[in-house]
């Protein structure tokens, strides 16, 4: 008998769940596996939810929902023999396209069911992990403006890209160290990847592997209007290899330092946006430090 808790982000995606006991009930046997069923409503609650859910003694833990609600349920399990289960529900759900996790319902508890496990690597950015990817600069705006739209749909994640088109500045300026070499520069993106995936099967990074123990540095500079729609358009077209201004570095670690004066710089991770105090930023791997359940 196994001990498997999911936890349901209710409003992720579209906001409609359908996943309660009664379904969870007909794809997992309760004569072979215990459910426990878990609602996170606000956030941070995912992870108080699992942390008890551990204390508890699950043996898997299922997050449902998008690359959110995926880190809080994650980030408990790192270097743990709990195993991960992705149901995804969200609008981009980079991290489960990366592991080849259906959106079907059905063929997502399929994966939980037969008990397949990758163990991947877990990015940190000043101490604090990451599943798919950080960025600073132009994709830390569209998650601003996505967020502040407070729809989740792919056409709202477009209007998001126009508008900080429309308004983006080159304010940060920084440094980077990795590799034994120092840039400097004033970049459109900083990007760093764990995953092949950023959601809606856009990438910056597909030859990206979560289990490389290496991670993925995309760095764009400054561009021009005219150069940012060219920019969007090759990579919706996946033809990123003939853009000239994007720069690829494969790292263990790198570390980021802010030159400029004001306390306050905007960071993405996994989606969810964070207001950086620090004057310097370090991110590195952790080998296979958890444990996933995939087709």
């Amino acid at each position: 008998m196994k001990s498997v808790h999911f936890i349901v982000n209710p409003i992720a995606g579209k906001g409609d769940s359908i996943i309660d006991e009664g379904l969870l009930s007909h794809y997992l046997e309760p004569e072979h596996f215990d459910v426990c069923l878990k609602i996170s409503n606000y956030a941070g609650h995912a992870t108080e939810l699992t942390k008890s859910s551990v204390c508890e003694g699950a043996q898997i833990i299922v997050a449902c929902g998008g690359d959110g609600t995926i880190n809080e349920v994650a980030s408990c399990l790192m270097h743990s023999k709990v195993q991960l289960g992705i149901v995804p529900l969200g609008s981009g759900n980079g991290l489960a396209e990366s592991l080849d996790i259906s959106r079907n319902l059905k063929k997502a508890l399929q994966a939980i069911k037969q008990g397949k496990i990758n163990r991947i690597d877990v990015a940190m950015v000043n101490g604090k992990p990451f599943f798919s990817n950080m960025g600073i600069g132009f994709d830390a705006k569209v998650i601003s403006n996505y967020n502040a739209s407070q729809q989740r749909r792919f056409w709202a994640y477009l209007k998001a890209v126009i508008k900080s088109m429309k308004d983006f500045k080159y304010n940060e300026r920084i440094k980077v160290e990795m590799n034994g070499k120092s840039y400097r520069t004033n970049p459109f993106m900083f990007f760093v990847s764990n995953s092949k995936v950023m959601g809606y099967d856009i990438s910056l990074t597909r030859m990206a592997s979560l289990q490389d123990g290496l991670l993925d540095v995309v760095i764009i500079d400054n561009l021009s209007k005219g150069e940012m729609l060219l920019v969007g358009l090759f990579i919706l077209l996946r033809l990123n290899q003939y853009l000239k201004k994007i720069q690829y570095f494969k790292v263990k670690e790198l570390k980021v330092a802010f030159e400029d004066s004001y306390a306050h710089h905007l960071m993405q991770a996994d989606g969810e946006l964070h207001n950086l105090d620090e004057a310097e930023v370090v991110v590195k791997i952790e080998e296979k430090a958890l444990q996933v359940l995939v087709p």
